[in-house]
């Protein structure tokens, strides 16, 4: 049972890496996020199927002298002459014993050595099924309550917002509109599905303190995450990190896929709305400052305005203009091809201010957006930052 983890957990590791490792390269330097997040998505499922070539565990197997023991020597031959009533008794001369070699020194490899530690513990794989089903129910319970609590302060939206969804949904060209909700809940806008009709989820308050045209935006941000399936993703992500809790490219590719998620889906909008740029930029700004007051964080299983904490990026790819709006369906087409070869074988910095502060000045210089605009840019940013080192030093204590 040991090796049968072990082989499963490194192979599905070793595999799930490399991947991710693609993804990281495609996303930084090939400036393609539909690419970089088909990648990112490639590792999860990587991680939940079983592989079919597994690195090998190595086993010593040892010469003992109980081995010796089993050889078989033969008994002594007698017979009678004619000549001689006296029984003469003739060794046969024994057979030589087959020569034991001596063990040659050999190399080990990083995987022997892995595996020769990890085979030491046998309760590796009852720690592994203990911690992923503790995993599994934390994140069950979490979701029934969020759910509830979901559903007890969520109210269908009125006539009005139903009327723009379905208007914004057939400029993204999506088929069936999901349910449109508005909630008294200050939580941040979301895409909601366990298992019924899928829901967009919109604050109240939000929808209030925005104007018309900024509300719209984010309700098309929204209803982009529901055209490219990201809520389906959620599930397949979640359960690759139940499986894997262990495993930190799990958790690293989660954050990296959702920042994707994003980037793709402001392209979308900005690709298919009659909008421009600063407006978008301003619409989701809003939405942001909104969302740096506390508020109640959702389960993984929802697709958030704001996930993979990628603002700076962001913002600078919708001011700028230059999102990737083509999809290369050549290049996701090879990808997919590879992966589909590739899956059956088988750390966050703090935000560069002054950098981010200068491509904004660009940005006011070219006339792309104001300087007010460029300072609540910044300001958000900063929000985000103070935030995200709140909660770390909160986990801490």
């Amino acid at each position: 049972m040991t090796d049968l983890f072990l082989q499963i957990g490194l192979s599905n590791a070793a595999f799930s890496l490399g991947l991710a490792i693609a993804a990281l390269l495609v996303g930084k330097y090939a400036k393609r996020p539909h690419l970089a997040h088909l990648l990112w998505l490639l590792v999860f499922v990587k991680l939940i199927t079983p592989p079919l070539v597994t690195i090998p565990v190595e086993t010593v197997s040892r010469v003992t002298p109980a081995a010796t023991e089993a050889i078989a020597l033969p008994e002594p031959a007698t017979f009678v002459t004619e000549s001689s009533p006296v029984i003469v008794m003739e060794e046969t001369p024994l057979p030589a014993l087959p020569a034991v070699a001596e063990p040659k020194p050999q190399s080990t490899s990083w995987t022997g050595t892995v595996t020769k530690h990890l085979k030491s513990f046998p309760w590796l794989p009852h720690l592994w099924i203990l911690g992923a089903l503790s995993v599994l129910l934390f994140s069950l319970v979490r979701v029934f309550r969020f759910n509830r609590l979901l559903m007890a302060d969520s109210k269908r939206a009125p006539a009005h917002i139903e009327n723009a969804a379905k208007k914004i949904a057939h400029q993204l060209k999506l088929k069936t509109i999901p349910a449109i909700y508005t909630t008294s809940a200050r939580i941040s806008p979301m895409v909601w599905w366990v298992g019924t009709k899928v829901r967009v989820i919109l604050p109240a308050m939000l929808l209030e303190q925005m104007e018309s045209r900024q509300w719209k935006l984010v309700l098309a941000h929204e209803l982009a995450h529901v055209k490219r399936k990201d809520h389906l993703v959620r599930w397949i992500e979640w359960l690759a990190c139940v499986s894997f809790w262990w495993n930190p490219v799990a958790w690293w590719a989660q954050r990296n896929l959702r920042a994707m998620e994003e980037i793709c889906c402001d392209a979308l909008v900005l690709s298919s709305m009659q909008t421009k740029p600063q407006s978008y930029a301003n619409s989701i700004l809003t939405a942001v400052e909104y969302l740096s007051t506390p508020a109640i964080r959702p389960p993984a299983m929802a697709s958030e305005l704001n996930s993979g904490e990628t603002l700076e990026r962001r913002f600078r790819m919708i001011v700028s203009n230059r999102a990737n709006r083509s999809k290369s369906r050549i290049l996701q087409a090879f990808v997919m091809v590879l992966g589909l070869v590739v899956l059956p074988l088988g750390v966050a910095s703090a935000q560069d201010y002054e950098a981010v502060g200068k491509r904004l000045k660009d940005s006011v210089k070219k006339g792309e957006i104001t300087k007010k605009q460029a300072d609540a840019m910044m300001g958000a940013l900063k929000k985000s930052a103070k935030s995200n080192h709140d909660a770390v030093n909160k986990r801490l204590k």
